[in-house]
Order: C-alpha cells, then sequence, then structure tokens
C-alpha cells in the first residue's frame, strides 16, 4: 500500500519534505470486487500521488484506510448492491456506522439498521428484521474484513 511510502518529489508544494504523506482519502469502495481506491492529497489539497486500490480485507484497523468515510462507503455500497438486488425491505429507513473496539478489545465494524416500527413489535416484524440483519451480517463476513462486523437494529428517533 502507498501509505507508508514518501511522497514522490513533483510539482506538489512542499513534496520534497522526508516523510511527508499527505492526507488519505477513499475514493471509491466495491463490495462485489471486494476492492477500495484511495489517493493522497497535500494539506493544501493539491492531489500527491496516483490513486491505488487495495483489497477491503488489508484494511488494518487504526491504518491511514481505516476512516468513517472509508465504512461508511462501504456500508453505503453493500446497501445499494442488496437494493438492486431486491434485498433491502421497507421497513429500513436508514443506518449509522461506527467503530470501535468490541468487549474483548477487537476492532470492530458496529452497523444500526434504522427502523420504524410505529409500536408494532410483532414476532412477523421481529422476524422480518432478524432476517435482514443476518443477510446484512453474511455479506460483511464473506468480505472477511479485518474489523468484526456486529449488525443490530435500532428504532429512528425523532431529532430534537
Amino acid at each position: 500500500m502507498g501509505t507508508d511510502q514518501v511522497i514522490a518529489p513533483g510539482n506538489h508544494p512542499n513534496a520534497e519534505i522526508q516523510g511527508q504523506f499527505g492526507v488519505l482519502e477513499v475514493v471509491e469502495v466495491d463490495t462485489s470486487r471486494w476492492e477500495a481506491k484511495f489517493r493522497s492529497r497535500t494539506s493544501d489539497g493539491t492531489l500527491a500521488g496516483p490513486e491505488f486500490t487495495t483489497r477491503l480485507s488489508m484494511v488494518r484497523p487504526l491504518s491511514d484506510e481505516d476512516t468513517d468515510a472509508f465504512w461508511k462507503m462501504l456500508i453505503d455500497d453493500l446497501m445499494k448492491r442488496l437494493k438492486s438486488a431486491g434485498n433491502v425491505p421497507d421497513f429500513v429507513k436508514g443506518y449509522e456506522v461506527t467503530t470501535d473496539s468490541d468487549s474483548t478489545g477487537e476492532p470492530a465494524l458496529y452497523l444500526k439498521i434504522l427502523v420504524s416500527p410505529k409500536g408494532n413489535y410483532s414476532d412477523e416484524n421481529v422476524k422480518r428484521w432478524i432476517d435482514f440483519t443476518d443477510l446484512v451480517q453474511r455479506n460483511l463476513m464473506g468480505l472477511r474484513l479485518q474489523r468484526y462486523p456486529y449488525v443490530n437494529v435500532g428504532e429512528i428517533r425523532r431529532r430534537k
């Protein structure tokens, strides 16, 4: 990966300074190909190198690639893929993505599927929620991520 290399000298301001890495940004995440594209920019926003592609399974926790934007784009792409296959039910109103450690201290990805039950916690609805979270969990596990994915259901709340 290019994130642990010094930016090559060129027409970039301060690019010759030894040890300058630039700001890494995620360009695209493709869960169907198990890949993500990144690029570096200098502190003033100038493009500082070519895009590079890495496998999703190679994004290490606490690395330069391990950002909130990366995980949000990964979940966005997965949901878009599930929706195009007709697998996102109408009860899904959104989702929240966070990263942290789990109870054992291991890196984790937390995905909360937001639903709007309107007080309807019937067995049938709860089973549909569980079936969908299982589907998402299986898809995330299939990507062989270095953060263990936890998928939950949460009720969407009105903002105050």
